[in-house]
């Protein structure tokens, strides 16, 4: 089974919903109706087209003198299309009510040129002549033109932008030069092209075609007619190696150190000059196998990584704490002054560390996920060492679950022998272990640190003596894995995320006891408000039971069947809990972490609830709980969590799509994640907040408020619409502090309750320790220890909480950095702490990689030596700002590139274009990055202006008919524009050469899928443009996240036309259905596109097939359907050419990770794709036979590989939390 992610910018929604009709006709139909006039304006547009298009049918109206229209239309969804000549088409959708008018308007833009022509004439320099059949090329683009008898060209509909051209003809010399297009106009260009005097009639190497390392040196050898006045040998492509020339007719090229992890190809040129200095040139390539994928940095070894796991222990006297860089283990002794740190890499990143003795030897053992249990002997801390490794496995069968397309399957099976170890937890006799894909297993601890060490069973797993199974599925993604274990008071608590909190028996690992929040009827100031699940779910019809499990009292997969068969296809009007809660609540209810107290004869449990807050529970009794008398533990209160918050105003972009978004973004990160319980003090950390302590922790039910409750955070006054995210808050009030702030916490956490907020402590708040002798009144002491996420590790001293200022209530003792890299402030002067641990996207020229860091933006690292030759010493040298939000310099505002989710590289106009997940695209200038200019130690800054800041959602206002939220996950530049996948907006297409400060300055090109009810590209996180040779039309295929597949003609950018939109199709148990999960990237390599998934693989389709017409009358947006017994109505999908998912090769049945960014290499005839597919690592699958993908090898990453890139014949990885990590 795979995990379900999700991209979603937390925002309140507004649907202002606009309508069209069209219409059959009967008495029971509804009137669409609606305004068409110009963008910006209120002048009507006559003549107007607008047609609806539905199941029902295909139904067209035209606009009146003043711009209005109307149509009948039969109750349904229709996608309703908007067009006027000499205007950008617009799309939406409506749904249509039996006797309810619905109003759609359109404000239409006039339409610009974005192309322009180039032409010129091609003559012989000596004569003068025309030189007729001389070829012309453009390039990037591909444009390509042959001259005529007269020598003249004529190059037509190229992008604006710039070019270089290059003219060629036998016989003569090349000619290359920079064009410069401009929309509307024509450029000339001209060449004169000198006749050679000179020629090389042959150029070979030898060895042509060689493995990796079985030669040493490659013999280079011409032959050259005329008479040569100089010559050079030089390497144009390829990994630089070192070039010897003899003579024009011969060199050699030293392969000897030429270490690469990809097929590579290494061409070397001639360039000969004849008596009248006309030069000719030839090209000869080297074509190398790569043998292996070898870790540049060494087995397991990253750079940077997120903190999230820490622990202390005591050594010759003195206190020392253990935490984590990503798989890295750290200790260092704890004391106001920082100390050495020692360490040591792990086969896997280190979720959580667990200590014990056994024998006399200290154990660190580490919850290392898909790589097990790493066993650690830290006796002696000073010189570490790993004893084992091992891994867990798990089975279950007879699972039903509603898959994608909607149908129930039965007698599905579970299992793996790579089971993800998220947490541990000991007596010192027993070993508990969380399995965050499985439940909780145990065995006894001497099966794992026996002398002859680990007890496996039969498939080399470590050998269990007992599990229980915790998980519940409804759709295909299951809810309650484990992520923490706690053993109290003789009984084994988890904390299993959805699913809230479990109490077990540990001896039988029975469950007794539970809390649950999303099903607590009785809290009533959380996400879904006042909400009864089992009020809101289905009930049988014939016995009255509701739609939920009889354990858990969650949404079973009845209700998933209902919400995906008739809500999502058939349009049925009901609540959709269980999509409600894929979308957002798996993220707000996500119990992660638990500390117990005794208050009298009360136990109250503190579950640390993510974005629902700190949640305290009575659990008195659990002692005497058993399986028969099961304890569900009494809310008593509850503090907030900080919310991940959207804009600050409404701006209706919350997609209604029942299915979840691609990746989490912030939101899976957000919230309360960890927390202790120190006499009336509650200590916790929350992601934005840092460290929070909260008094009256014995008393929540009347202490945790503030003390004018109720308070109103519901500022428009329409509940359930979520904005603020906080509308449900009553106990608290949770306007900003300092309004003026963006980082502002609200108001609360300056009251009482509340005794501290520090706010973000170099990053993110994640794991804590509280020292056992904390002295909280006095400075000079280390009080605290706290993993800040991919900010690193702190010691905290607490100082004094009635201090006036809360930065006079703390203090960091000493912070410890996850990487060692020095960056670029903003002043430009080096010394900037760099922390690398949100790492989502990667990209490379031939020198440098560039890396998207989320919060951290943009870096770069050099990857060359100062001689141009592949470096395993790879460091920083640029680096936007490191602050999430803008800082003023002599009175300069510099901007971030914050919440990097992707970075592009644009080779033309030496831009990193980073894909900014919540706020759009932003243009990063690295050209002096690529000049050379920032080097290791004196990094340079790479600052943004506005103009820099592509986003039509801003505080300078919004782009009409763009009024939603900004996404940008992926981006291709054609000429000046900037062809965006933006999330649930769809296709974006920006004018690079525009003010994007002025929101009227037409940067916002064109645009396709926003506004819509149901987004028709889903939550677009890829984007690959094609031109199709054979007719000149120009698509863009998306990666429409939950919808799959989006197929989109760009031909006229004004007028973008969705060809298709579907999820691949899924055959199980011989129903045909849909593919799970969601569409995160997409290639284009010859006539076929490829498209990864995160749970479904990836799947290659012939572009004949994608840009193949439907028949008409049929939606692109609903190309196939079944009624609702589950039988196929139509299917106009195409048919895959092939698939490949690790999971289908024999032998990685059980193994985990799903594809999400891939790069590729086409070497000698053959196709090779890079896919970072999580938890695996990044997979090389040869394709070169489009129809049988293989398995070729397996490069295995730290934490969960999200991105890939290529350059000089190495892999560069960005590993999530793992950071990133290199390949020769």
């Amino acid at each position: 089974m795979s995990n379900t992610r999700s991209w979603f910018g937390i925002i309140g929604f507004v649907l202002a919903l606009l309508c069209i009709t069209a219409s059959p006709g009967s008495a029971a139909n509804g009137t669409l109706a609606g305004k068409i006039t110009i963008s910006g304006t209120s002048t009507s547009i006559k003549g107007a087209t607008v047609t609806a298009v539905a199941t029902t049918g295909t139904y067209s109206g035209t606009s009146s003198n003043s711009g209005t229209y109307s149509i009948s239309l039969a109750p349904a969804t229709y996608s309703v299309t908007c067009v006027a000549a000499g205007y950008q088409t617009a799309t939406s959708t409506a749904t249509i009510k039996s006797g309810v008018k619905t109003t759609l308007n359109f404000a239409l833009v006039k339409i610009t040129g974005v192309t322009g022509t180039v032409n010129g004439k091609v003559t012989n320099s000596t004569t003068g002549a025309s030189l007729a059949d001389a070829a012309v090329n453009l390039s990037p683009g591909g444009y390509s033109a042959v001259t005529s008898s007269t020598g003249t060209y004529t190059l037509a509909n190229v992008m604006a932008g710039t070019y270089t051209r290059t003219i060629s003809k036998a016989g003569f010399s090349t000619a290359s030069s920079q064009v410069t297009v401009s929309a509307g106009t024509t450029t000339t260009s001209n060449a004169a092209l000198t006749p050679l005097t000179v020629a090389i009639t042959s150029l070979t190497a030898t060895p042509a075609t060689l493995v990796e390392a079985e030669a040493g040196s490659v013999t280079l050898t011409s032959a050259v007619t005329g008479t040569v006045s100089s010559y050079q040998w030089s390497q144009v492509k390829g990994p630089k190696v070192p070039l010897t020339a003899t003579s024009a007719s011969g060199a050699t090229a030293d392969i000897s150190n030429l270490s690469i992890a990809v097929d590579t190809e290494l061409v070397f040129r001639l360039s000969v000059t004849g008596t009248n200095q006309a030069a000719t040139v030839k090209d000869v390539s080297v074509f190398v196998q790569s043998s292996d994928m070898v870790p540049i940095l060494g087995d397991n070894i990253q750079i940077g990584g997120a903190t999230t796991a820490v622990k202390k222990f005591n050594y010759s006297g003195s206190e020392w704490a253990i935490f984590n860089i990503g798989s890295r283990l750290c200790v260092t002794p704890i004391g106001p002054t920082k100390g050495q740190v020692y360490s040591i890499y792990a086969p896997g990143f280190i979720n959580d560390i667990d200590l014990v003795t056994y024998n006399g030897q200290n154990y660190a053992l580490l919850s290392a996920g898909s790589s097990g249990i790493v066993v650690v002997n830290i006796t002696v801390p000073t010189a570490m060492v790993q004893v084992s490794n091992v891994h867990l496995n798990y089975f279950k069968d007879n699972i039903t679950f509603t898959e994608g397309g909607g149908d129930i399957l039965t007698g599905n099976e579970i299992s793996s022998i790579q089971a993800p170890v998220a947490a541990l937890e000991t007596d010192g006799i027993t070993l508990y272990i969380a399995d965050s894909e499985f439940g909780i297993h145990k065995t006894a601890l001497a099966n794992l640190l026996g002398a002859t060490g680990p007890v496996l069973e039969a498939d080399g797993t470590l050998l269990v003596e007992l599990e229980k199974y915790t998980l519940q599925f409804a759709g295909e993604n299951p809810w309650g894995g484990p992520i923490d274990l706690k053993l109290y008071g003789g009984k084994l608590f988890a904390c299993m995320k959805e699913l809230g909190l479990g109490i077990f028996d540990p001896s039988t690992l029975e469950q007794i006891g539970r809390y649950n929040l999303y099903t607590d009827t009785t809290m009533v100031e959380d996400w879904f408000i006042n909400m009864d699940v089992k009020q809101a779910v289905q009930k049988d019809a014939t016995s009255g039971e509701t739609f939920t499990d009889a354990f858990t009292g969650m949404p079973d997969y009845r209700q998933t069947n209902f919400e995906l068969a008739e809500v999502m296809r058939n349009d049925v009007v009901a609540p959709t809990p269980w999509a409600d809660f894929e979308r957002y609540g798996k993220f707000y209810y996500k119990a992660q972490s638990v500390d117990i107290a005794e208050f009298g004869s009360r136990t109250i449990a503190y579950i640390a609830y993510s974005l629902g807050g700190l949640v305290a529970v009575d659990i008195t009794g659990f002692q005497s709980a058993t399986s028969a008398a099961f304890l569900t533990g009494t809310y008593l209160g509850y503090v907030p969590a900080v919310a991940a918050n959207g804009p600050d105003k409404i701006t209706g972009t919350q997609s209604q799509s029942l299915l979840p978004y691609y990746g989490a973004g912030m939101l899976k990160e957000s919230g309360i994640i960890d927390v202790k319980i120190n006499g009336n003090y509650a200590y916790m950390t929350d992601h934005f907040a840092g460290l929070v302590i909260v008094d009256h922790a014995n008393i929540p039910e009347s202490g945790w408020k503030g003390e004018n409750a109720p308070y109103n955070n519901d500022t428009d006054g329409i509940a359930g619409n979520h904005f603020p995210d906080t509308e449900f808050i009553t106990s608290y009030d949770m306007a900003a502090y300092d309004p003026l702030d963006n980082e502002s916490m609200p108001k609360w956490m300056y009251q009482a309750p509340c005794k501290l907020v520090t706010t973000e402590i170099n990053g993110h708040g994640n794991r804590l320790l509280l020292m056992d002798n904390m002295n909280i009144n006095a400075a000079g002491n280390v009080d605290i220890l706290a993993c800040s996420g991919a900010g690193g590790f702190n010691f905290l001293d607490i100082i004094n909480l009635n201090a006036s200022a809360m930065s006079d209530r703390y203090g960091v003792s000493s912070y410890f950095p996850t990487t060692d890299e020095i960056g670029a402030k903003v002043d430009g002067t080096a010394g900037q702490t760099i922390s690398i641990g949100h790492s989502a996207g990667i990209t490379s020229s031939d020198k440098y990689i560039y890396h998207s860091d989320g919060p951290h933006g943009i870096s770069a690292w050099k990857i060359v030596d100062d001689n141009g030759y592949p470096t395993d010493n790879i460091h920083l040298v640029g680096n936007t700002l490191q602050d999430e939000y803008p800082e003023v310099y002599n009175g300069v505002t510099i901007y971030p590139a914050s919440h990097a989710a992707n970075v592009v590289y644009d080779p033309v106009m030496k831009v990193a274009w980073a894909n900014c997940s919540s706020i759009g695209l932003r243009r990063v200038n690295v050209s002096g990055v690529e000049s050379g200019l920032g080097a290791i130690g004196a990094p340079l800054l790479l600052p943004l202006k506005p103009t820099d800041l592509f986003e039509h959602n801003s505080d300078a206002g919004n782009v009409k008919g763009l009024q939603y939220q900004d996404h940008s996950y992926d981006v291709e530049i054609r000429g000046n524009y900037a062809y965006t996948a933006d999330g649930s907006n769809g296709l974006t297409v920006y004018d690079t050469t525009k003010d994007p400060s002025v929101v009227n300055s037409g940067f916002v090109v064109a645009n396709i899928g926003a506004g819509k009810d149901k987004p028709p590209l889903g939550t677009a996180s890829g984007i690959a443009l094609w031109t199709n040779p054979a007719d000149g039309k120009s698509y863009a295929f998306m990666a429409a996240g939950p919808r799959g597949v989006g197929v989109v003609e760009i031909t006229d950018v004004y007028n973008m036309k969705l060809v298709k939109v579907f999820e691949p199709i899924k055959i199980e148990e011989g129903k045909v259905g849909a593919a799970d999960g969601q569409a995160v990237d997409v290639k284009v390599v010859g006539n076929y596109a490829y498209f990864t998934y995160d749970s479904f693989g990836v799947v290659c389709y012939n572009l004949a097939d994608l840009i193949a017409p439907l028949p008409d009358g049929i939606d692109p947006t609903a190309v196939w359907d079944k009624n609702t017994s589950g039988t196929l109505i139509y299917d106009y999908r195409p048919v895959a050419t092939s698939r490949f998912k690790l999971q289908l090769v024999p032998g990685y049945e059980a193994w985990a990770g799903g594809a999400v960014k891939m790069d590729y290499t086409r070497v000698n005839g053959k196709l090779v794709f890079y896919v970072a597919f999580a938890e695996a690592g990044v997979l090389k699958i040869d394709w070169t036979d489009p129809t049988a993908p293989t398995l070729s090898g397996i490069a295995p990453t730290v934490g969960e590989c999200s991105a890939v890139t290529i350059s000089n014949g190495r892999l560069y990885v960005a590993d999530g939390t793992g950071g990133m990590l290199f390949f020769k």
